[in-house]
C-alpha cells in the first residue's frame, strides 16, 4: 500500500480503516453519511452560514477591534458637565426629605426614587464625569480631581448620616472646585494621553461569546476529534465510543466556562446597536494613534441616507459624483418640463474607515431605504432567521419526543386520547395560527420572535410525535425492551433509556425538515411585517424593505440565502433518511 493510499484510509475520527472493529448503529449512520458528497457539501455550507451569524460582530461592525486614542469630546462634555452637575447635587443637599418630595409632585414627576437615590444619582453623575478625564489625563494632574471625588462622597455621606448642614457646606466646595477644574482643564491647556480600548470585545455579550467558542468547537471538529481519538484515545473504538459524550459534555462546559470568565472579567454588551467611533474620528473629535477595523466597516442599524436604496456599487448604474447625483442609468436626476428645477441632491458621506464613494467594495449588494449596507444585514439577519428555525425545532422535537414515546409505550386508552390530541392539534392551519398569535400578542408581553418560535413548536410537534409513536409500537415488543420489563426496570427508564435511542432515527430525519420549514415561516410572517422590528434585522423583513422590481438586490439576495439555506437542510435530511435506511446501505 502506498503513503497515499494509506492515507485514504483514514477514517475522519483518526482510526485506520482496515482496523477490524464491531460497527454499531452510529459507526454505520456516520459511514453512509460520509459517502454522499452533496450531504457534507450541505453541512459545510450550513456551517458556514451559522458561523457568519454567529462571528457576525467580528465581521461587519461600525465599531474597530483596537482603538489607540485621545476623544476629546468625551474629555470635553466631561469637563463642561461638572459644574453643572455639582449645581444639582449642591440644590439638592439643601433640600430635605419632604421638600424633595413636594417639588415632584408639583412637576408632576411619578417616580419611586428616594432623597438618598436621588443624591446618590447626582454623585455618580459627578464621579463618571471625572473617571472620564482621569482616563486621558497624565498621572500627576489626577490630584485636583481625585480631591474633588472625595468631596462629592463626602457630601453623600453627610446627608446619609443626617448631617445637612455639613453637606450643604461641603457641596458649596464641590461647585466651587469644579468651576475651577472645569476653567484650568481646558483640553487645550493639558497634555492629554491616548487611551487603549477593544469596542468591539466590550460590545460583545456574555450569550455570544458561548456560541462563538461553541461553533469554534463545531467548526474545529475534523481536527481536534481526529487528535483526541488519536493522541488520548490511542485509536480505541471501544474508548472512542464510550467518550462520545464526554467529548460534547467538554465542549459545552468549555464555552459555558469561557462565557462565565467574560461576564466576570469583561461584561460586555452592546447598548446601542450604533457606535459614534467613525464620525467621531471623521470631524477630528477623535485624535487616534491606531485604529484596527473590521474587513467591513459597517454596522447593521449604520445610516448613510445620501444612498438610500443605491443598487450594488459594482454595477456601472450605481456611481455618484460628488454632489450626489447618479452619473449614469434610470436615477440621472432630470430636470423638471416646467422649471427646469434638478432636484437637490445630497453628497456621499464618507466616514473614516469606509471604501471610497464609487469603489466596488462599499455596498456590494446595494443599501436599503435608509442606506444601510444590505450585505452587513444579511449577516446579522442570520442570526434571527437561523435561530428561530434551530430553537422551534429542538421545542418541537422535545415536545413530540415525549408524547409520542408515552403514548406509542403505554398503549390502550393513553394512546388514544393523545392520538386524538395529536390529529386536533394538526387541524389547525399552523400558518394562520401563528400570523394571527404574533398580531395579537403585545410586544410587551411577548417578543413577536419568541412568539414565532413558541407557535411553530405548538402547532408542528405532531409529525415528530407520530414518528416516534410508530417507532415505539415496533420496539416496545423487541427483545431488549422485554428483558428490560422482566428485570423489573421503571417505566420512565425502559422508554427514554433503553427503547427511546433506538426510536430516534426518523426524528433526525423529521427535525433537518422541521428547521427548513420553521427558517420559510419565519421569513414568511417578516416579510409581512409581523416579524422581527427595525432596525434587527432578518433575511425575511430584509425582503420586505422594497418591492419594486427596480430594486431588485433588495429580493434577490435575501431570498437566494433564504433557499440556499432550506435546500442544504433539505439535502441533510434525505442523507440521514438514505443512511438510516438498510435497504441503502450498498
Amino acid at each position: 500500500m502506498t503513503e497515499s493510499q494509506g492515507a485514504e484510509n483514514l477514517l475522519a475520527d483518526g482510526v485506520p480503516a482496515d482496523q477490524e472493529y464491531s460497527k454499531d448503529y452510529w459507526d454505520n449512520v456516520f459511514e453512509q453519511l460520509g459517502k454522499r458528497p452533496l450531504v457534507k457539501m450541505a453541512l459545510a455550507v450550513l456551517a458556514l452560514l451559522y458561523g457568519s451569524g454567529i462571528y457576525a460582530p467580528l465581521i461587519a461592525n461600525d465599531r474597530p477591534y483596537l482603538l489607540e486614542a485621545i476623544d476629546k469630546k468625551e474629555y470635553s462634555d466631561a469637563r463642561k458637565g461638572l459644574a453643572g452637575v455639582a449645581g444639582s447635587l449642591s440644590e439638592l443637599a439643601a433640600k430635605d426629605e419632604a421638600t424633595f418630595r413636594r417639588e415632584r409632585e408639583a412637576l408632576g414627576v411619578e417616580t419611586t426614587q428616594t432623597y438618598l437615590e436621588a443624591a446618590r444619582s447626582e454623585c455618580d453623575g459627578m464621579i463618571l464625569r471625572i473617571d472620564a478625564m482621569l482616563k486621558y489625563l497624565p498621572a500627576e494632574r489626577h490630584g485636583p480631581l481625585d480631591e474633588l471625588a472625595a468631596d462629592v462622597e463626602g457630601v453623600f455621606a453627610s446627608l446619609e448620616g443626617g448631617d445637612r448642614a455639613a453637606a450643604q457646606s461641603a457641596a458649596t466646595g464641590v461647585v466651587e472646585r469644579a468651576r475651577e477644574i472645569r476653567s484650568t482643564y481646558k483640553a487645550e491647556d493639558v497634555q492629554l494621553e491616548s487611551v487603549t480600548s477593544l469596542p468591539v470585545l466590550e460590545s460583545t455579550t456574555t450569550t455570544e461569546i458561548f456560541f462563538m467558542v461553541l461553533w469554534a468547537f463545531i467548526l474545529g471538529w475534523p481536527v481536534w476529534n481526529r487528535m483526541v481519538n488519536r493522541i488520548l484515545l490511542k485509536g480505541d473504538r471501544e474508548r472512542i465510543r464510550e467518550n462520545r459524550k464526554t467529548k460534547v459534555a467538554a465542549v459545552l462546559g468549555t464555552s459555558l466556562v469561557c462565557a462565565f470568565l467574560w461576564s466576570v472579567l469583561v461584561g460586555g454588551s452592546m447598548t446601542f446597536e450604533t457606535s459614534y467611533f467613525k464620525e467621531r474620528l471623521t470631524n477630528g473629535d477623535i485624535e487616534a494613534e491606531r485604529v484596527v477595523y473590521p474587513p467591513l466597516r459597517m454596522g447593521f442599524a449604520e445610516t448613510h441616507m445620501a444612498e438610500a436604496f443605491r443598487p450594488p456599487t459594482w454595477k456601472d448604474y450605481a456611481e455618484i459624483n460628488e454632489e450626489g447625483y447618479y452619473v449614469r442609468g434610470p436615477r440621472v436626476p432630470e430636470p423638471d418640463p416646467v422649471t427646469g428645477h434638478i432636484r437637490d441632491a445630497q453628497p456621499v458621506d464618507v466616514r473614516y474607515g469606509e471604501p471610497e464613494t464609487n469603489s466596488f467594495l462599499r455596498h456590494p449588494l446595494g443599501t436599503d431605504q435608509m442606506g444601510r449596507d444590505l450585505l452587513v444585514r444579511l449577516f446579522y439577519g442570520a442570526r434571527i432567521s437561523l435561530a428561530v428555525g434551530l430553537i422551534s425545532t429542538v421545542l418541537l422535537v422535545v415536545i413530540g419526543v415525549v408524547i409520542g414515546s408515552i403514548a406509542g409505550y403505554m398503549g390502550g386508552l393513553t394512546d388514544i386520547l393523545l392520538s386524538r390530541l395529536i390529529e386536533i392539534v394538526q387541524c389547525f392551519p399552523a400558518f394562520f395560527l401563528i400570523i394571527t398569535a404574533v398580531a395579537m400578542i403585545p410586544e410587551k408581553t411577548l417578543h413577536p420572535i419568541y412568539t414565532i418560535i413558541f407557535f411553530i413548536a405548538i402547532v408542528r410537534w405532531t409529525g415528530v410525535a407520530r414518528l416516534v409513536r410508530g417507532e415505539f409500537l415496533r420496539l416496545k415488543e423487541q427483545e431488549f425492551a422485554v428483558a428490560a420489563r422482566a428485570l423489573g426496570l421503571s417505566t420512565w427508564r425502559i422508554i427514554f433509556r433503553h427503547v427511546l435511542p433506538n426510536a430516534l432515527g426518523p426524528v433526525l430525519v423529521a427535525a433537518a425538515f422541521s428547521v427548513a420549514a420553521g427558517i420559510l415561516t419565519e421569513s414568511a410572517i417578516s416579510f409581512l411585517g409581523l416579524g422581527i422590528k427595525h432596525p434587527i434585522p432578518s433575511w425575511g423583513s430584509l425582503i420586505n424593505e422594497s418591492r419594486d422590481y427596480e430594486h431588485w438586490w433588495i429580493q434577490i439576495f435575501p431570498g437566494i440565502l433564504i433557499f440556499v439555506t432550506v435546500f442544504c437542510y433539505n439535502l441533510v435530511g434525505e442523507g440521514i433518511r438514505d443512511a438510516l435506511d438498510p435497504r441503502m446501505k450498498v
